[in-house]
């Protein structure tokens, strides 16, 4: 069984994602701590609600 019949989802999105992520490091060249790089991927991928409680 190939991992296509397992769990039904393309490759098409995880390259999507790895685009956008070198897309960050490229633009978060001159920050000074790597917590920047990770508040800014969870932003942009929407994975940080930022609606206050």
């Amino acid at each position: 069984m190939t991992d296509w019949e397992k769990v039904r989802i393309t490759n098409g999105k995880i390259e999507g994602m790895n685009s956008k992520l070198r897309g960050f490091t490229k633009r978060a060249f001159g920050f000074k701590r790597s917590k920047n790089l990770k508040i800014t991927i969870f932003i942009v991928l929407d994975k940080l609600n930022l609606t206050p409680a």
